[in-house]
């Protein structure tokens, strides 16, 4: 699904928005942006793309990152599933965090001459709602390792984000307008999204 095909997911009742930092848009995009296609991004995958839309995606114990470059228009997101790298790639499947931030921030240099330093970013998820039969020797569950490995993989780049909501026990569903940058936030109850996440991975594994 990189660089533009639309995954199809299901809809989830929608809880009230939570509380939003500034640089983050506090009016639903369904309403300000009605012409722009909405892109629903499934876990394990990413898109970058030039083209102005709307891309909606489900977290728990997952991360996403959002990528945006404010002179070119050009955003970037991904729904990264665990910490580590631990199988052989797959073509079109970005699970690894560790693996699919430095795919994202090449691309984005390769494709469209953005260096690191010329994006905003702004990550989110990484929940403590699922428990995985990952080893945990250092204690952390996999929403924590997940946080972990994402500011690490930013780091080798010189990054941190500019926004981040991450960790907690509650998941969220985040819209993000690849034009202009903007993130709108809705908080999803934890049961809610540990049975979102378990479907989805259970699919993803398919």
């Amino acid at each position: 699904m990189e660089h533009g095909e639309t995954p199809i997911i299901a809809a989830i009742p929608q809880p009230p928005p939570t509380g939003l930092a500034p640089s983050m848009s506090q009016i639903p995009f369904s309403l300000s942006y009605p012409d722009l296609p909405i892109i629903n991004l499934p876990p394990g995958k990413l898109l970058i793309t030039k083209q102005a839309s709307i891309v909606s995606t489900i977290l728990g114990s997952c991360v996403s990152l959002c990528l945006h470059s404010e002179k070119l228009k050009v955003g970037a997101i991904c729904h990264g599933m665990l910490p580590r790298q631990t199988t052989p790639p797959v073509a079109g499947h970005f699970p690894y965090l560790d693996t699919v931030v430095p795919h994202m921030l090449e691309t984005m240099a390769s494709r469209f001459g953005l260096a690191p330093s010329a994006l905003t970013v702004k990550m989110f998820g990484g929940a403590s709602v699922i428990q995985t039969g990952l080893p945990t020797p250092d204690g952390l569950a996999i929403g924590q390792q997940n946080i972990a490995a994402a500011l690490a993989a930013l780091a080798r780049f010189g990054l941190t984000p500019e926004v981040q909501k991450t960790g907690g026990t509650m998941g969220y569903k985040i819209f993000f307008n690849t034009g202009t940058g903007e993130i709108f936030v809705r908080r999803i109850a934890p049961t809610l999204a540990k049975i979102f996440a378990q479907t989805m991975s259970k699919q993803a594994a398919q």
